[in-house]
């Protein structure tokens, strides 16, 4: 009993490696039969039959291949283009979304849709573990509920805190405390990882709403800063000057680095000036005058990008996360519903692992 639960908490922790594969996550299976996908699944899934047998090991891959195959499932119905899985022993499956959803709703359901495949991908099992008492159905059943609630905390990047972000990122804060008290409790490496990234990625939902409204003072204040220097940006001196005193009140960085690139060129372009007129020349030729005015628009289309850019960041952090409470309602019952029936399944299949001396030799290998 106490190897199994050695053994139970290990495959946990090398399990949820694969969730890490989940920060952008998203799915895989039209573009499956690609050579770097085959190949990557057939190497792990002998390295963790040289390990724990190849019933482990095809059962392990099976189960990860439907969860992502839910998420896929999931990705086409929202339109969201996905790049192959790559299979890393040790760390799961990686896979990417090439777009983020438009809402904390349908990454609810993008990220719901991988567990629910995982119950539906052993729960077929279950009739045949009583049917025919073979280990490699209640493995099945174990391995199921084990790799699918473990999704379910409710903390990002896991499929639950990607779930509860539709019903309120206050849960995140539950999750951290789940996973880290687990974490202590069976000195789970990957654990403590998947803590460091949720409180670091709830830290930053934090500070951006902190500071919400201030922010959007700002992008006010820089679209009329825009505006301002395309209309000064004949005089020098003004959209210098006014480039100088906007540099101070800007909170991001990249635009502040925009700011300092145009003031540096306007002192370059005035030094050339004054060492013309030194030389006995008064003014620009039409040529330095359109080179000058190529390079400090070239600067100003650059500024209204990234203005354009922060903008979209603050509506997304306004109205991203926001639900109706008839959303939150439904997605906070089928999470529920969802681990209910995980933590039964996977009560079930620990129950035959203690009692099935086949997989007890399996587990404590």
């Amino acid at each position: 009993m106490k190897g199994s639960k050695k053994t139970a908490w290990g495959i946990l922790g090398t399990i949820g490696a694969l969730l890490l594969g989940k920060f952008k996550f998203v799915l895989v299976i039209l573009k499956f039969l690609k050579l770097h996908t085959l190949i990557s699944m057939i190497i792990y899934l002998g390295t963790y039959a040289l390990i724990f047998g190849w019933k482990f090991a095809i059962a392990l891959v099976y189960l990860l291949f439907v969860h992502e195959m839910g998420h896929m499932y999931a990705a086409k119905r929202l339109k969201l283009p996905v790049s192959p899985a790559v299979f890393i022993p040790f760390m799961g499956a990686v896979i990417g979304l090439k777009e983020m959803p438009k809402s904390a709703k349908d990454e609810g359901f993008l990220a719901y849709m991988g567990p629910l495949f995982g119950l539906l991908a052993f729960l077929p099992a279950i009739p045949l573990y009583l049917y025919t008492q073979q280990s490699f159905w209640a493995l099945l059943i174990y391995l199921g509920g084990l790799i699918n609630l473990f999704n379910l905390i409710p903390i990002t990047p896991l499929d639950g805190g990607r779930i509860a972000a539709g019903i309120s990122t206050k849960l995140w804060g539950l999750g951290i405390i789940l996973l880290l008290a687990f974490s202590v409790m069976h000195f789970s490496f990957i654990g403590f990882i998947i803590v460091i990234l949720g409180s670091k990625e709830w830290y930053k939902l934090y500070k951006k709403q902190k500071s919400l409204t201030k922010d959007k003072i700002e992008v006010q204040e820089l679209e009329h800063l825009v505006l301002t220097l395309k209309q000064e940006s004949h005089n020098l001196d003004s959209a210098q000057e006014i480039a100088r005193k906007a540099k101070w009140n800007v909170s991001n960085q990249e635009i502040t680095e925009i700011l300092n690139k145009l003031n540096s060129e306007i002192e370059r372009m005035k030094k050339d000036l004054y060492l013309q007129q030194l030389s006995g020349t008064q003014t620009w030729s039409e040529e330095d005058i359109h080179n000058n005015q190529q390079v400090i628009e070239g600067i100003l289309n650059n500024l209204e990008e990234k203005v354009s850019n922060f903008k979209k960041e603050v509506q997304i952090t306004e109205t991203y996360y926001k639900t109706s409470k008839k959303t939150k309602m439904q997605l906070f019952f089928i999470y529920i519903g969802l681990v209910i029936a995980l933590a039964f399944s996977y009560y079930y299949g620990n129950e035959i692992l203690m009692n099935h001396p086949e997989i007890q030799k399996i587990m404590n290998r």
